[in-house]
């Protein structure tokens, strides 16, 4: 068996598309001074909430919403624009730039946007449409001969525009961009993936249909694709202050922003602006750097349908077809209270039933994108408004909330974010759809109350009143507690799913039984007379395409290390009894502390195999079920006042045979892990599973797979192999 946790971190470097990523944090810089964006001319003037009619009283909420994101530490800083009449009303930073060094955020910094680049690729494509360069029912096949290969080669160009073209998600994710020529070697990666669906029957959100569709421009416009969006979008919309590549020592680095990635009270540093850059070429996915002004006269030009300030740069008939909603459903998620979120032509798109129309007929209330480091931008065209809420956070859901907030402030919908909330210990507890059904916990996550669902996620909420509280990083599903005759909670549903308050059963055998039987099954503790064990496993990665070896060594009684490569890329994991040790190709050696270690010391091989009430004296026993053939006890390392393992026993013959937990994934946050052990083995008496699947929570990574091939009993361990320092 190996270690697959160590795993996790390896994968999160290597998926984030960045070239190196160091687990600490990088050199400061010196300090940047607070100050206001520069233009070629004022881009909305300043005006007052009274005087463009908005409620300064709701404004006042928005604001005091996002600094106290900022007091609740669910980001490091931020930036926020108001724009109404093409006025400014509101336009104030929070928080730090540079949180090390005391830089606070100010106003006019330039944000790397992310997926907010889409919009742009999607409108410079509909230039070539509008010039009669290219049809949006082309194949892609046309321009980029290399994909005129079997379904591949009937994607279309609104195939790549409407995310459904059957591309997976990207193919650099893994990749050392530095390694590419440029925007068409990514396009020719997508040309041999292979298609998750038919095109043109689903939807797959897909950074690789974007880069491919940058490609196309490139070769229709016959220039690179930054020239191409300089010279028809950025220069003819006044938008001096983006972007496209930040090279070493482009003018708008002083501007740049300190970027930070993790969850709410977890921040680390993983980019400043003396850094290298994050792309070495236009990532037409993800690549523009730009200002709240300067994308705000980007989405000026959409709610003028096509215009600049001075000429017409895009047919309207363009401009409507691309905001009108796809067919395929969008899976993706709102903060406003009876609106839809969908998709157009690379523009997210929020819609709203039609007053008097036919059943099911809906129009475009708001449009915008967001961007994955935590950047949002939003159009009510309606109400000629625009927002501009930009994060340097990764991984913050704090933008949903700002989204609710405008429903108050544009569209009326009731807001209250301060409802004071009831003693949380009422609510928690074990929960369950029946007795067949695997458990739910409602948990303390710090401060907050949540719902964890093992091997999946943990969702903080927020109280609305009336036993009624929001998901908070999608406020627009709402969890209702219910109340028996005496008032206490006997469950809660979401909608028409219904959960219900269960105790453990008070015939279950107790967790020192269940550990017993474990250790008995298992027989670790023959390794002290075996002596240590070295195991050679491949690790597969089938999402990422990427393939691995681990050396993993363990001796008894509670010692372990495990080596892993993948893509030229090292981590090293150690624990030498006492404290838990890590190096990697961008980290240097250095001791892990806090959560990150606690969790190496619950996942490890004696942890998980051995005698459990010596790794975790709170575990309990939870649930007694059936699943096909297995008659499982279920177990939690820990009770509801925080996020807890599950580990999953075959009670017939004392095999673990399941481990779920949310784990803390460097550059991505908390994500859920649901680990599936299998192949059991007899390695003299010790009985091992040799192959290990870890479903990350996640559809960019998807599943982790290692299997065994090959062990060595009774090795010789050097002197510092449990602390990497041999």
């Amino acid at each position: 068996m190996c270690i697959y946790r160590n795993l996790i971190p390896l994968v999160a470097s290597l998926a984030i598309a960045i070239p190196t990523l160091a687990v600490g944090n990088p050199a400061p810089v010196a300090p940047l001074a607070a100050q206001d964006a520069t233009t070629v001319t004022e881009a909305f003037p300043a005006s007052t909430a009274l005087a463009e009619s908005v409620s300064p009283d709701s404004l006042q909420r928005l604001s005091e919403l996002v600094q106290g994101f900022v007091d609740d530490e669910e980001i490091v800083g931020g930036e926020l624009l108001v724009i109404k009449n093409g006025r400014t009303i509101l336009h104030e930073g929070y928080g730090w730039n540079d949180k090390e060094l005391g830089v606070a955020m100010g106003t006019g910094n330039v944000f790397c946007v992310r997926s907010m680049t889409k919009p742009l690729i999607g409108t410079s494509i509909l230039m070539l449409v509008d010039d009669r360069k290219l049809k949006l029912k082309d194949p892609v096949s046309k321009y980029l001969p290399n994909w005129d290969e079997g379904w591949k080669g009937e994607i279309t160009i609104e195939h790549l525009l409407t995310h459904t073209s059957g591309l997976s998600m990207s193919k650099i994710m893994a990749m050392d961009l530095t390694s590419l020529s440029g925007i068409q070697a990514v396009a020719a990666l997508g040309s041999g993936s292979v298609l998750e669906f038919e095109p043109g029957t689903s939807f797959n959100y897909s950074d690789q249909g974007t880069d491919t569709l940058t490609a196309v421009i490139e070769v229709v416009s016959e220039m690179p694709a930054e020239d191409f969006v300089r010279t028809r979008v950025l220069d003819p919309l006044g938008m001096q202050d983006s972007a496209c590549v930040m090279t070493e020592g482009h003018a708008l680095r002083e501007r740049g922003c300190h970027k930070y990635n993790g969850y709410r009270g977890n921040w680390t540093s993983f980019w400043d602006p003396s850094a290298p850059p994050l792309f070495s070429f236009f990532l037409g996915s993800q690549g523009l750097y730009s200002t709240l002004e300067d994308y705000g006269r980007f989405m000026e030009f959409w709610v003028e349908k096509g215009r600049s300030r001075s000429e017409r740069l895009l047919a309207p008939r363009y401009v409507r077809k691309a905001l009108a909603p796809s067919e395929i459903l969008f899976p993706g998620s709102t903060g406003i209270a009876n609106l839809e979120a969908t998709y157009g032509f690379l523009m997210q798109l929020w819609t709203g039933e039609v007053d008097g129309g036919d059943e099911g007929e809906r129009e475009v209330v708001a449009f915008g994108h967001s961007g994955s480091d935590g950047t949002h931008a939003w159009a009510f065209p309606d109400q000629d408004a625009i927002v501009l809420y930009f994060t340097q956070s990764r991984g913050t859901t704090t933008g949903l909330r700002v989204e609710e907030a405008l429903g108050e402030l544009f569209l009326g919908v009731a807001f209250d974010p301060n409802q004071a909330a009831p003693p949380l210990e009422q609510y928690l507890g074990y929960y369950a759809e029946d007795e067949r059904s695997r458990y739910q916990a409602v948990i303390m996550d710090g401060d907050s109350l949540a719902l964890e669902t093992p091997g999946r996620r943990i969702r903080q909420l927020i109280y609305a009143g009336e036993d009624n509280w929001k998901y908070r990083a999608k406020p627009s599903v709402v969890l209702v507690f219910d109340r028996n005759e005496e008032g206490d909670v006997s469950g809660f549903h979401i909608d028409d799913h219904y959960e219900y308050r269960f105790e453990a059963a008070s015939d279950l055998p107790s967790a020192a039984e269940v550990s017993e039987r474990v250790t008995k099954t298992h027989r670790l503790d023959l390794l002290e007379s075996i002596g240590p064990i070295r195991m050679e496993s491949t690790l597969r990665i089938e999402k990422l395409d990427i393939d691995g070896d681990v050396t993993t060594l363990i001796r008894w009684p509670n010692q372990f290390r495990i080596d892993s490569t993948a893509r030229d890329q090292i981590e090293q994991v150690a624990y030498d009894g006492d404290k838990v040790w890590y190096s990697s190709t961008a980290q240097e050696l250095m001791e892990m502390e806090g959560e990150r270690a606690q969790q190496m010391r619950e996942e490890n091989t004696f942890a998980v195999f051995g005698d459990w009430l010596a790794w975790c004296p709170e575990l309990q026993v939870i649930q007694h079920i059936e699943e096909g053939t297995q008659d499982i006890m279920i177990l939690r390392a820990g009770d509801t006042s925080a996020p807890a393992t599950t580990l999953y026993v075959d009670w017939s013959t004392g095999q673990v045979r399941r481990m779920d937990r949310v784990t803390v994934i460097e550059g991505m946050g908390r994500i859920g892990q649901a680990t599936q052990f299998s192949d059991f083995r007899d390695v003299s008496g010790v009985l091992l599973p040799f192959e290990s699947s870890t479903e990350i929570a996640n559809a960019m990574i998807g599943s982790i797979v290692t299997k065994i091939v090959s062990f060595e009993l009774g090795v010789d361990v050097p002197e510092g192999a449990f602390d990497l320092t041999d």
